[in-house]
Formats: structure tokens, C-alpha cells, sequence
């Protein structure tokens, strides 16, 4: 008996194993089947087995899997609104946003913050030297290289600055104020004003506010570097075909820390349907002024996310002095009491456009906030009456817009169309692009009526009312007047002049807002422009990619970051 029991002890504990064995065996059979073909492992999948040989033994056998998590991206692309038209930043007129690409390349002389405050950039800081405030001290950054090593100092912001103010660029009236530049120190400039200038600390880091560094320019000379310009940027150019992209890469060196994307792809993308498929495809990543009535869709797909994003412009309608139609002032006024921008707004922009009654949006420094230029409908009509039209006499002009550059351009004309039809009066849209827009605004060649957005990040009257309205202005459309010596046939040229004075004149900076406020009151009532509505931008991103837009417009690469795989 006792031989037996033994026996039987054996026995059952070599089975116990040899089925011990066959289990481990086969679940590990079966865990190397699944992760072989797992399409996305759990971070750790532990598998336990356990063999009891006797009462006060366990063997414990365990199995750990972690999956190798997806890498993030390194590209963005940017499904681009507008045209890329020269690797210039000098050259060309554009609103602030448009300079996106440009500001990836180079860096601007002076940063602004998302409260519209300025602080070091290229130029590290500045004062004033005189009770005038006619000579500025420009303390240059020591730790600039540019994307081939070359260092910077004085001698490259005085290049860039004279060359901001040659004759032939876009700013060339703003920064040829600046008439002697003076090296004070490697790292030192002293910049002699004409006059008194109350907005030029703004001007360094406004439009084409861009350093274009001396020895790289002039080594490659001017047409090779804007083939592939070298600056100092957060990002270095690598290649640019005109009318598709524009490839950068990131500037490890860059003296603010390099960004956290390495490649930027600006995909140029003027059709607005365009821009939605690339973004639902996921061909692109990030895009702006795409269709509104698009925009709670692509909102709730699953792999994208939209902003609302209010920014610093003003949508616009100039009435141009030189045509004859325009001579009544009943006929401008009744165009404008005729639009219901309120309906506009939320009807055809679906809430992103806030309507206005003046060149001042509500964050302007000279915005006249209880000044309202009202929809009237019938009192539209009996001025169009009183000036001769009705049923049997209709005028007929010509309106010109952008169609997607900015969201819903196109169907807001069409609106107002449709709207001055009740007044006897018949449109015909006129597409146009916004280098157009500035090379007929120059040469006299706008229509009766041009829509333009106006981009003043500054929230200075002169760079609202002034500059888009002044005679004296070198960007507003009296400039094309006089080039094309047409005849101003509201005869207010000289009066607005008067008007216009003291906005950029009055060294008062209480004065000075006051007649900024008197200067766009004065342009409504006397019907020399319709403002329409201050622009809320529409955004449609990746929902990886974590990005805060900027109030100025601007698409910032540098502040993009991926968060979670494409």
C-alpha cells in the first residue's frame, strides 16, 4: 500500500506539469499570434500564469508587452489664403496676417504681444534722446546669428531701415520719416526723425518691419538672396515655387529657442472649397477664412477642431471720389444707409463679423463708441430720390471683392447687392485679387465701389482713419486720383485734408484720439467710405495640433506645437 501511494503521488505530479507546460505554451503561442498582428498594442498587456506543485510551492510565469507609442509629427502644413508673391518682405504692399510667411523667415525689429504692446525683437529696446522726440536710440540684440552663422549688429539695422525706405517699397513714405541713421556703437543706433512721428516705435514692428541682414544680402546680391533668402528667423528657407509652396525648416540657432515643429510647408490654396477638402482629407493641418457654413462641420469631425478668432480688422467698403455718380453726397450715403449689416453679420457671416459704423473698430484707441451710422431703408430711398433716381432711372456701378480671401467676401457684396437693388441702384461684382487691389488703388483703376480688409494691429488712428483715408496718405485711394489726374468729384479733398491734420500733427495724445474720432465720423457722414463689420477670423486646425491664434491675424508657426499623433 504504501509503494502505491507513492506511486500514485508521482504520477499525478508529473502530470500536473506536463499540463502546466502545455498551458504556458499555448497562451504564449496565442500572445505572439495577437501582438504580431495588433494594429495599436496597449501601452503594457501582462499575461500570469500560475503552477502549484504542492500545498506551499507556486511557480509564477509572466509575459509583458509595451507597444512603441507613435512619434510626433515634425511638419505642419498650412493650407495658405492668400498669394505668395515675392521672398521680398520689403516690397509689396499686404495687410499684417499676409506676412505670415515672411515672419517665419525673418524676424521683425521690434515683437508685439497678443495685447497689441510692443517689446524687444531685433532691437532689444529704445528711447528717446530729446524733449521732441525726434532722435531714437536703437539698442540692437547681441545674440543674433543669421541662418548661415553671420552675426548681426548696428550696421544691419541701418542697412535694412534704408532699405525699407527706398524708393519703389511698400513703406517707403513711413520709413523714409527716418532721415539720418547713425552707427553710436557696434550695438548702438541713432535715428534722426524728420518730424515727429507719434506711431513709429509701432511702425518697427508693423508692416514690412523686417530685418534683411547686410552681408548675406549683399554677398549673394538682391536677386539670388530673394530666390533663397538667409536671414535670421525662426525658420530658414529651403524652397519656394510659385503659385504651390513655400518649404522652410527650423533654425536650431534662432536666438529666441528653436520651435518645436521642424518643417513648415505653406500650401497656397486660394479657393476657400479648396482649403476645406484639404483639411478633411488631413492633406493639410491648419487653415483660416474658410467657408462659415463649413465651419461647425469641420468643427465635429473627429480629427480636427475650429476657433473663433477676433482680430484687429476692419472690412470695408471705399467709395471711390472719382466717378462722376459719386458727386452727391445723397447718392454715397444712401448706398450706405441701405446695408443691413446687422442681417449681414448674422445671416451671411453666421456671427463671425462684428458690425461697425466707422474706419475705428471697438479696440481701437479712437474707436467712438457712441457713434452709430443707422440701417434706414426708406430714408435710402428718398435720398436716391432727391438725387434723381427711381423705377425708370437706376444707377448703375461697379463693385469690386475678393472671393475667399477672406470668409464669406464674395456673398457679403452680394448681400449689399441685393440689398441696393431696393434702392434703384444695379451692381455688377467684379472679382479681384489683393495685389490688384493695391496696384489700382496706386494707379486710379479701383471701381465705384473696392472692398478691402484694413489691418491696423496697432489700434492707432493713423494707421485707420489716416492712412486708408488721408489725401496726404500714401496708401489710401486719393493716391490713384492724383497719379491718374482724375477730378475729385465729391470736392472734399481739401477739407478732409484739414480734417486729417491733427490726427497725425497734435502731440496731445488725449487731442490726438479726439480728432482720430472726428476724422472717421467725418468720413462716414460725409459717405467717402462704408465700414461693414470688424473681422472674426474662422480657423479650422488638426485637434493634435495646439496652437492660440494671434488678435492680429497672423498664422505663427513657430508657436505650433503637435500634442498627439496625425
Amino acid at each position: 500500500m504504501a509503494g502505491s501511494s507513492e506511486s500514485s503521488r508521482e504520477d499525478r505530479r508529473a502530470f500536473l506539469k506536463v499540463a502546466a507546460t502545455a498551458v504556458i505554451a499555448g497562451v504564449i503561442a496565442g500572445v505572439g499570434g495577437y501582438f504580431s498582428g495588433l494594429a495599436a498594442a496597449p501601452a503594457v498587456r501582462t499575461i500570469t500564469i500560475t503552477e502549484r506543485e504542492t500545498v506551499t510551492k507556486t511557480v509564477t510565469t509572466t509575459t509583458t508587452i509595451t507597444a512603441t507609442p507613435k512619434p510626433l509629427p515634425n511638419t505642419v502644413i498650412i493650407a495658405w489664403n492668400a498669394e505668395i508673391t515675392s521672398m521680398d518682405p520689403h516690397k509689396y504692399h499686404r495687410p499684417i496676417y499676409v506676412e505670415s510667411p515672411w515672419d517665419s523667415i525673418y524676424d521683425r525689429y521690434l515683437n508685439q504681444n497678443r495685447q497689441l504692446k510692443y517689446s524687444g525683437g531685433i532691437i532689444e529696446r529704445w528711447e528717446y534722446v530729446d524733449e521732441e522726440m525726434k532722435v531714437l536710440d536703437l539698442y540692437v540684440r547681441r545674440d543674433v546669428k543669421c541662418h548661415d552663422g553671420t552675426s548681426i549688429d548696428a550696421d544691419d539695422i541701418i542697412f535694412s531701415l534704408k532699405r525699407n525706405a527706398q524708393s519703389g517699397m511698400a513703406y517707403a513714405g513711413v520709413y523714409g520719416i527716418f532721415e539720418k541713421l547713425e552707427k553710436k556703437g557696434n550695438y548702438v543706433v541713432r535715428a534722426h526723425q524728420k518730424f515727429f512721428y507719434p506711431v513709429m516705435i509701432a511702425w518697427l514692428g508693423f508692416l514690412a518691419s523686417f530685418l534683411v541682414p547686410k552681408e548675406p544680402f549683399e554677398k549673394a546680391g538682391e536677386e539670388a538672396f530673394f530666390k533663397h533668402p538667409i536671414a535670421t528667423g525662426p525658420y530658414k528657407f529651403v524652397e519656394w515655387v510659385p503659385g504651390s509652396y513655400l518649404k522652410l525648416e527650423v533654425f536650431e540657432d534662432h536666438w529666441a529657442g528653436a520651435p518645436p515643429i521642424k518643417n513648415v510647408i505653406f500650401k497656397e490654396t486660394l479657393d476657400p472649397g479648396v482649403r476645406v477638402a484639404e483639411l478633411e482629407a488631413g492633406t493639410s493641418d491648419y487653415t483660416t477664412e474658410i467657408p462659415v457654413k463649413e465651419w461647425p462641420r469641420l468643427s465635429g469631425l473627429p480629427h480636427l477642431k475650429g476657433l473663433k478668432n477676433p482680430v484687429t480688422d476692419v472690412i470695408k467698403l471705399f467709395i471711390l471720389p472719382y466717378y462722376e455718380e459719386f458727386a452727391d453726397e445723397k447718392v454715397r450715403l444712401a448706398l450706405h444707409h441701405a446695408i443691413d449689416k446687422e442681417k449681414i453679420t448674422r445671416d451671411v457671416l453666421l456671427g463671425f463679423g462684428i458690425p461697425i459704423s466707422t474706419t475705428e473698430a471697438p479696440d481701437y484707441w479712437a474707436f467712438p463708441k457712441d457713434y452709430v451710422f443707422p440701417y434706414d431703408l426708406e430714408k435710402a430711398k428718398r435720398l436716391m430720390e432727391q438725387a434723381g433716381y427711381g423705377p425708370e432711372k437706376r444707377l448703375k456701378i461697379t463693385v469690386q471683392t475678393t472671393h475667399g480671401w477672406i470668409a464669406r467676401d464674395r456673398e457679403v457684396i452680394e448681400a449689399c447687392v441685393d440689398m441696393w437693388k431696393k434702392i434703384y441702384v444695379d451692381a455688377t461684382i467684379e472679382i479681384y485679387t489683393v495685389p490688384m487691389y493695391f496696384d489700382y488703388r496706386k494707379t486710379g483703376r479701383l471701381a465705384h465701389l473696392a472692398l478691402y480688409a484694413w489691418s491696423n494691429a496697432t489700434g492707432d488712428p493713423i494707421n485707420s482713419v489716416y492712412y486708408s483715408m488721408a489725401p496726404k496718405s500714401p496708401f489710401s485711394y486719393w493716391v490713384g486720383l492724383k497719379t491718374a489726374k482724375k477730378t475729385d468729384y465729391t470736392g472734399l479733398m481739401e477739407e478732409l485734408d484739414g480734417v486729417m491734420a491733427p490726427v497725425i500733427g497734435e502731440k496731445d495724445f488725449d487731442k490726438r484720439m479726439k480728432a482720430g474720432m472726428e476724422a472717421a465720423i467725418y468720413c462716414t457722414e460725409h459717405g467717402l467710405v462704408i465700414p461693414l463689420y470688424q473681422r472674426v477670423q474662422p480657423i479650422i486646425m488638426h485637434k493634435n495640433l495646439d496652437y492660440e491664434p494671434w488678435p492680429q491675424g497672423w498664422t505663427r508657426t513657430k508657436d505650433m506645437r503637435w500634442v498627439g499623433p496625425k
